[in-house]
């Protein structure tokens, strides 16, 4: 529900912020820059939020005998920068390369018995990471309403985690073990925007976009935080607002 609510509110205030510039259309006889959309490049700049998280498949967890009752994954906030490039391809249809760096982090939570212990013992396991993306995105926009328009985007995006742990370290206690992900993932991307035209000849939106990877992430290595995971996934929610 909480995800839910993030969701709505960015949309809702995405609504409020064009309401503005749609009551005071009969006051605005011309439309700022009316040729912007005709440039066949145009550049700009991106600021975001993210929430990195992971879609997870596991093994059968607390069945009897077993000492592994549950594994759950948290989402933290993180923040993205980036470069944006934008080819327009036709009247209503652009394609877009936004090289970005996004920082954040993503929780494991193991619930588990000790053979020693009687009690339930919680762990978590942090993961952070440090993505260079490079998204290629077709962004359908709407017909444009005086000074703003509705868009969708859709398209592929390849990461790579300048933060993976890919390579086996020294042998260290349980409690010490770093979880290790593949460095290199491929995923798509969809979102939704409104942008805005303002009067020195450039635009700024607000987007919220998904990513979702298709590349099992995870290093096996014989030991309870990674054997009972059959398949761990990336996505990521994003909050941005671009310059351009």
């Amino acid at each position: 529900m909480g995800k839910g609510r993030w969701i709505i509110g960015l949309i809702v205030l995405s609504l409020c912020l064009a309401q503005p510039l749609q009551a005071g259309r009969k006051y605005q006889a011309v439309p700022y820059n009316p040729k912007y959309d005709e440039q066949l490049f145009h550049f700009g700049f991106l600021l975001g939020v993210n929430t990195m998280n992971f879609t997870m498949k596991t093994d059968n967890l607390g069945l009897p005998g077993d000492s592994l009752f549950g594994i759950n994954h948290k989402m933290n906030p993180g923040f993205s920068v980036g470069v944006v490039t934008n080819l327009r391809l036709a009247r209503y249809l652009d394609l877009r390369f936004i090289p970005t760096f996004s920082l954040g982090q993503r929780d494991l939570i193991y619930t588990y018995k000790r053979p020693s212990d009687p009690e339930m013992v919680q762990e978590k396991k942090i993961i952070e990471s440090i993505f260079v993306e490079l998204p290629l995105d077709f962004k359908w926009k709407a017909k444009r309403l005086v000074n703003s328009r509705p868009y969708v985007l859709a398209g592929v995006k390849y990461t790579a985690d300048l933060a993976s742990l890919t390579k086996r370290q020294r042998e260290v206690a349980e409690e010490e073990y770093e979880m290790k992900l593949n460095k290199h993932d491929v995923g798509f991307n969809v979102g939704v925007g409104w942008e805005f035209y303002l009067p020195f000849n450039n635009k700024i939106a607000l987007e919220l976009k998904m990513y979702f990877g298709m590349l099992d992430l995870l290093i096996r290595e014989d030991n309870i935080y990674t054997d009972r995971i059959e398949r761990l996934t990336s996505k990521m929610f994003q909050f941005n607002i671009t310059f351009e």
